[in-house]
């Protein structure tokens, strides 16, 4: 069972009010609280003192065999009325309470005290994270509020404990009323933080989203959390990203999912790298998504050779595990398994004298490879001219890249469609189409390359 803490100031509807509990001991009567931290002014310092302590006396003489643990915070304060006296004392009197109390459910009054004090907690409540905040509100039994002039005797620190024990009807189950009221203190900063979110999604932002969800306010917390940790670990390119779904038993979202089946495929993986590129385009980092173009159209190279034109690349090149680079594939020139004329071929297409052993297998070496071995042998899936025109599209962008990856420089969506001569429409077009034509028989779907956008559907849903 969670430990209890209430966490109060002292007011003048305290201990009891027109012979009926005040808020402290109606909040222990109903809630227990192992804990109490009782925020005391100077003048509620005086009532507290020995011998008097009107507060710890009237909670165990009308809450017989109840006796939690009372923590003082005696403050010095003398001007009640000021907001800004009280900043200081509750941060701290709060970060107390997540050090000595982890997991704890922490009950806040905000009830007793000048509206200066009650104002102060609430302010605290609304952006609160990492600990479980309850507040609690107590209704005087008429239903009044508590700066009413019910039959009221004045508290000071001659208050007659027992006697008011005696007389407060609280204490006899025939006329007890439960007058606790939990409050919905979050519906602005709901309204605020959701707009907030779908802005900050828009942009694909979900750490940011995740960071404001810690202060768990909306009903589907849980879930939308599950889901944003999701969504961060896809853009991390995490294959354990499932992880975040299933462990909430999130059978729902399997269209977003990972796809585990095919975790260990070429082509999948070029899929889901454009998705994220594509992502980056459409949050407006142009320099982003031209930057991760390059190894994206090497794999599509790469894919092109093995896969469709069935040319096995450990025949081609030296062939090895790069496990500094996640433990993929590292191609090597090896000028051995060339054919005399396909080195030619490749010299004459890059203007070099002569092609050097051992080399990296660069971009330009794979368009040279796939162009000849299109001139030189018939292939049925893929032809010279459809290749030409894939290979342009890519090289248009080719000058820039290099740019933006060694300068200082950046460029706008509209600099890049000038300089290339390109829309960058028409680049994601032809990528797509790609897909569309030569790995829909492997299992690709559109919604592979649309996980970002289909994830922001339903983090929009929970957020309604």
């Amino acid at each position: 069972m969670s430990k209890k803490v209430l966490l109060t100031f002292a007011g003048n509807t305290d201990p009891t009010r027109g012979q009926h509990d005040g808020p402290i001991i109606h909040i222990c009567r109903y809630y227990k609280p192992d804990k109490i931290y009782l925020i005391l002014t100077r003048e509620m310092e005086e009532r507290d003192e020995e011998p008097y302590n009107i507060y710890e006396r009237s909670i165990k003489e009308n809450l017989k065999g109840y006796n939690p643990e009372i923590i003082r915070i005696k403050t010095g304060i003398k001007d009640a009325h000021h907001f800004d006296a009280y900043f200081e004392v509750i941060y701290n009197v709060f970060e107390e309470i997540k050090k000595d109390n982890e997991g704890a459910e922490v009950y806040v009054n905000i009830t007793s005290g000048t509206a200066q004090m009650i104002s102060n907690l609430i302010s605290y409540y609304i952006d609160a994270t990492n600990i479980n905040i309850i507040p609690i509100q107590v209704e005087t039994y008429t239903g009044q509020s508590n700066a009413s002039s019910e039959d009221n005797k004045t508290v000071d620190k001659y208050y007659k404990v027992k006697e008011r024990a005696e007389e407060n009807l609280d204490n006899n189950p025939a006329t007890r009323t439960n007058r606790i009221i939990k409050p919905d203190l979050k519906k602005y900063s709901r309204v605020l933080i959701k707009n907030q979110i779908k802005k900050l999604v828009e942009q694909y932002d979900y750490f940011t989203s995740l960071e404001l969800l810690k202060r768990d306010i909306f009903k589907n917390n849980k879930e939308l959390t599950s889901i944003l940790e999701f969504a961060i670990e896809r853009k991390n390119l995490n294959k354990r990203a499932n992880d975040k779904l299933t462990e909430q038993g999130l059978k729902k979202y399997e269209y977003i999912s990972y796809y585990i089946n095919y975790d260990n495929k070429l082509w999948y993986n070029i899929v889901d790298y454009f998705s994220l590129a594509r992502i980056k385009e459409k949050s407006g980092d142009i320099s982003g998504y031209i930057l991760m173009l390059e190894p994206l159209v090497s794999n599509i190279y790469t894919f092109i050779l093995e896969n469709i034109m069935k040319r096995k690349l450990s025949s081609l090149f030296r062939v090895n595990i790069n496990n500094k680079n996640n433990g993929n594939m590292e191609y090597r020139i090896d000028i051995n398994k060339l054919e005399p004329n396909l080195k030619k071929q490749i010299e004459k297409d890059m203007n070099i004298r002569e092609l050097k052993d051992r080399g990296f297998v660069y971009t330009p070496i794979l368009i040279s490879i796939i162009k000849y071995y299109l001139k030189n042998d018939t292939c049925k899936d893929i032809t010279l001219n459809y290749f030409k025109n894939l290979s342009e599209t890519f090289e248009s962008i080719k000058e820039i890249r290099n740019i933006l990856a060694h300068t200082l420089t950046s460029i706008s969506k509209k600099d890049f469609e000038f300089k290339s001569k390109k829309r960058v429409e028409n680049i994601n077009k032809t990528i797509i189409e790609f897909f569309e034509k030569f790995y829909k028989q492997y299992g690709y779907k559109k919604e592979m390359i649309e996980v970002y956008d289909n994830l922001n559907k339903e983090i929009n849903k929970l957020l309604e």
